[in-house]
């Protein structure tokens, strides 16, 4: 066998085995993808095992409204909070209160200058406390008065021209005196109008509270543009806010005392009396708004406070599905 044939002959048996080689691996399936083989036994499901099973959703849930057993949110606020400021315009001259401070009803926290209004109201009562014109006047016109009645008297000898013009400078000197007495009552008016605007630039709080800001001070111009001086909180008696479950309404009415028990760390229990119940609703929330009267005898109890409600009865609905 020469070379050539030795060459064809290998060739030929190599194939022969690479065959065979792919068909016995063909034949093999391997393990991981036969099948499990089923369980013989029955099949435990979950609810069988006494797993917990999601309840379906549905109209089953109370709505939020209708939950009487909600606790009811409020929320503690100044009775008024004012902003107090002055009727006229004017440079401030004085500040008597800052934040923090009490104060009470009348009493003077802030002063404007007053210097051209208080020398308009000397000059107004000057005018007005002068006898002196008004006495020359009325005596110019009762002589003048009593000419015209001798000329009236010889007025067969004398000119027609001479009797007119005593009556006339008579009729004159009346208005003259007419004149003189309404000036005195304008300069009295005039001493009242500068007393008042010296009083609006003596600025007095309104209400007993708290100042909670102090906007302007001392050489500040308090012009048209200026909205306040001070803001002052009226903190006694309290105003409370309160939003609670519809099914709630059946147990409140006007009048009626409530607890209130303010967060920590205030803390405590308060009652307070309901001056309004809101007639309309806020159907997303399911709640109406009430506002409660806090007593607070020396402003002990802060503002600006979340709280809790508690209603002394329950409402007549949820008692009647009790009974």
């Amino acid at each position: 066998m020469d070379r050539k044939q030795a060459v064809i002959f290998g060739g030929g048996a190599l194939a022969l085995i690479a065959g065979i080689t792919l068909v016995v691996r063909s034949d093999e399936t391997p393990a991981a993808q036969q099948k499990a083989p089923a369980p013989a036994g029955p099949v435990t499901t979950a609810k069988a095992a006494g797993a917990p099973v999601r309840p379906s959703s549905g109209n089953a849930a109370t709505p939020p409204g209708m939950d009487a057993a909600r606790p009811t949110d409020c929320l503690i606020e100044p009775s008024q909070i004012v902003r107090v400021n002055s009727g006229v315009e004017g440079v401030i001259q004085n500040i008597y209160v800052d934040r923090g401070d009490d104060v009470q009803r009348g009493q003077v926290v802030a002063q404007l200058y007053t210097d051209v209004e208080r020398a308009a109201a000397a000059a107004a009562q000057a005018r007005a406390s002068n006898p002196h014109t008004e006495r020359a006047a009325a005596s110019r016109a009762a002589y003048l008065a009593t000419v015209s009645q001798r000329s009236d008297q010889v007025s067969q000898y004398l000119a027609r021209d001479v009797v007119d013009e005593a009556r006339a400078n008579a009729q004159s000197a009346a208005e003259e005196r007419k004149a003189a007495a309404e000036d005195q009552r304008v300069a009295r008016l005039e001493y009242v109008q500068a007393q008042r605007v010296i009083g609006q630039k003596t600025v007095r709080s309104p209400v007993n509270g708290i100042v909670t800001e102090r906007r302007m001070a001392p050489g500040e111009y308090r012009g048209a543009d200026a909205t306040h001086i001070l803001t002052i909180a009226q903190v006694d008696p309290l105003n409370v806010e309160v939003f609670a479950p519809i099914a709630q309404l059946d147990a409140v009415q006007v009048g009626d005392e409530v607890s209130i028990f303010p967060e920590a760390p205030v803390g405590g229990k308060y009652r307070a009396r309901i001056k309004v119940i809101d007639r309309v609703f806020d159907a997303a929330s399911g709640t109406f708004g009430m506002r409660l009267e806090l007593p607070n005898p020396g402003n002990k109890l802060p503002a600006g406070l979340r709280c809790r409600l508690e209603i002394d009865r329950k409402p007549a609905s949820i008692t009647a599905r009790s009974k």
